[in-house]
C-alpha cells in the first residue's frame, strides 16, 4: 500500500476543507495549537491527535543570534502574559506514534496548525520520514514542498524528529539543501 495522502492546511482552511459537502475522506488529523490558539474540531474522524506547543524557536546555545532572538520573543510575550512552549521530544515522539498509527490509512492525514507554514509542515515531514524510510529524506522534502509550496518547516521540530528517527542529519540537511534552492 502506498504512504498516506498528506494535506497541510492552517486552521482555517482545515475548518473550511472538513465541511465541505460531502466531507472529503479525512482518516487522520494531526492538530497543533499553542496556548492562544484552537485545536480543529476534528469530530467524526477516527484518528485525531492534539498537540500543545507554539511556534517558537528551541534554544540554542551554540548560536548566539538564534538565542538572542528566542530570548526577545520570550521577553516580548511575557510582556504581555504569555509564556511560549516550544516543541520537545515528547512532541516529536508523539508525532513519531500518529505516524505508526496511520501509515495504513487510505484517506487523507491532515496536519494543522494556526497558519500551516511552521508546526504542521515539519509534522508532516516527520511523519513522510517515518513511513519512507531511511535513506529517502530528500524526497521526503520534495513532497512537503510539492503539497505545501509556502510551508517554511520548524526546524527544531525537524531536528528533534531526525534524531528520533535516528537520521544523523540528513532530514536537516535535505531540508536546508532543498530551501536553497
Amino acid at each position: 500500500m502506498a504512504d498516506p495522502k498528506v494535506l497541510i492546511l492552517g486552521y482555517s482552511e482545515a475548518a473550511m476543507f472538513l465541511a465541505q459537502s460531502p466531507r472529503p475522506r479525512v482518516d487522520a488529523v494531526l492538530s497543533i495549537h499553542g496556548r492562544r490558539e484552537y485545536a480543529i474540531d476534528a469530530a467524526g474522524v477516527p484518528n485525531v491527535r492534539v498537540l500543545q506547543f507554539d511556534d517558537t524557536e528551541l534554544p540554542d546555545k551554540s548560536e548566539s543570534f538564534a538565542e538572542a532572538r528566542a530570548a526577545i520573543r520570550r521577553r516580548e510575550a511575557a510582556a504581555i502574559g504569555l509564556v511560549l512552549c516550544p516543541p520537545n521530544e515528547s512532541h516529536a515522539k508523539a508525532i513519531l506514534e500518529f505516524a505508526e498509527a496511520t501509515r495504513r490509512v487510505d484517506g487523507f492525514v491532515l496536519f494543522q496548525c494556526l497558519a500551516g507554514v511552521s508546526r504542521s509542515p515539519a509534522a508532516a515531514l516527520i511523519c513522510m520520514a517515518a513511513w519512507a524510510g531511511d535513506g529517502r529524506e530528500a524526497d521526503c522534502v520534495k513532497l512537503l514542498f510539492d503539497i505545501r509550496p509556502c510551508c517554511q518547516p520548524h526546524r527544531g521540530l525537524v531536528a528533534l524528529g531526525d534524531s528520533l528517527l535516528k537520521c544523523d542529519g540528513r532530514l536537516l540537511t535535505a531540508l536546508d539543501s532543498f530551501q536553497l534552492e
